[in-house]
């Protein structure tokens, strides 16, 4: 699990870096930067963006800052951030969020779980993990590694692998997750070959 996991990054991104990162302008020299930030629809892009990959309403959005900072951006959506900068198709789905047509992927927690704990294991060895004592531990702790969030959350959200309480919010999380695992393992596999 752990070697999955080590793919992933560690801190979250901040709004406004990601933001120039999707919309193409990162590179851009201050004075380029400034006129760009400043043109009139482009927080309104910037809402619409971050309300489709987390899936909320603009008010949410608007909650977190009233500038590009958007400072009161909860962390956890920081490191959905990171996430999705890692896996690099968010400017290739820019087209389709401006135009109101994109789904943010989602992930429930008991198959995220069973893709990272339970992947390439036999049958037995599977029933082993699972009725091992530890395992319910283990499945927190996993959550809580990569939403970034408390422990005493992630236990509210149900007694089973499904953690059937788990707001929808991290269901995105977990998607972006294992997209960004899912493209290292690729990535190394690819480095092999050559």
């Amino acid at each position: 699990m752990s070697y999955l996991l080590k793919h992933l990054p560690t801190e979250g991104l901040e709004p406004r870096q990601f933001l120039r990162h999707c919309f193409g302008i990162a590179e851009l020299t201050p004075a380029e930067l400034l006129e760009e930030e400043t043109d009139s629809q482009y927080r309104k892009k910037c809402i619409t963006l971050l309300c489709a990959i987390f899936d909320i309403q603009r008010a949410t959005v608007r909650k977190w800052g009233s500038d590009l900072n958007f400072d009161g951006m909860p962390n956890y959506c920081k490191i959905s951030l990171a996430y999705i900068y890692t896996i690099g198709t968010m400017p290739r789905h820019l087209r389709s969020i401006l135009k109101g047509e994109y789904n943010s992927p989602e992930v429930d927690a008991q198959t995220f779980l069973e893709k990272i704990l339970l992947d390439g294991l036999t049958e037995q060895q599977i029933l082993q993990t699972v009725s091992h004592a530890n395992f319910r531990t283990t499945c927190i702790k996993t959550l809580t590694q990569v939403l970034h969030i408390g422990t005493k959350s992630v236990q509210d959200w149900g007694q089973d692998m499904s953690f059937c309480r788990m707001p929808q919010i991290h269901k995105h999380t977990l998607a972006y997750a294992l997209a960004a695992i899912s493209q290292a393992a690729s990535s190394r596999t690819l480095e092999k070959v050559a």
